[in-house]
């Protein structure tokens, strides 16, 4: 019953509506982590692992695509910046959200002054892969035990319909290991850029 109440409420506040939409719920799953179709594994893996232990996480925005196409148009670049902004911070209200939900389960976020100062020399838009070296400059100069990456593509299947894919992936910064991974895959209607 928990786990259908704390399914509602995390889609009520990852999905809002949107006119003439269609969604399409894809989740990956890594063997260790049982989980049901339609379930958010990275949600679930921060219930688990925030109870009794500290957990602290940078929300980072990865690899961002828009349909090669687009990519010499004008507006091209800002689009990608812009998308990559909200994407983080949608996500940082989205854990912070959680967090307070969970009772008796807590974590933490990076401060996104922090995780920019750790980021200065990496192009954020094209971190598709965490190096090693980035994981151990995110060990030593935050507290952050865990990274969120999020990668985010769109691609168009007309000319007035987006496929939008966000992923996310829960990386432990101590062994760089995937502890969990989910996408949602969104098809709607919207122009171009």
């Amino acid at each position: 019953m928990k786990l259908l109440q704390l399914f509602f409420i995390l889609s009520i506040i990852i999905m809002p509506a949107c006119s003439n939409l269609t969604r399409s719920y894809s989740v990956t799953v890594l063997a260790d982590n049982k989980t049901t179709e339609n379930e958010f594994p990275i949600d679930n893996k921060l219930y688990y692992m925030s109870y009794g232990q500290d957990v602290c996480i940078a929300v980072i925005a990865g690899k961002m695509k828009v349909d090669a196409i687009y990519e010499g148009y004008g507006g091209y670049r800002e689009f990608v910046d812009f998308a990559s902004t909200e994407l983080i911070t949608d996500y940082e209200h989205h854990l912070i959200s959680l967090s307070k939900y969970f009772q008796n389960h807590s974590f933490s976020l990076v401060n996104r002054h922090e995780i920019d100062m750790v980021l200065d020399e990496y192009d954020p838009s094209n971190l598709a892969l965490i190096p090693e070296e980035l994981r151990q400059k995110f060990a030593k100069e935050t507290a952050a035990t865990h990274l969120l990456v999020v990668n985010f593509s769109r691609s168009f299947d007309d000319r007035s319909h987006a496929i939008d894919v966000t992923e996310r992936q829960l990386i432990s910064v101590a062994t760089g290991t995937v502890e969990a991974l989910d996408y949602v895959k969104v098809r709607n209607s919207i122009s171009p850029l």
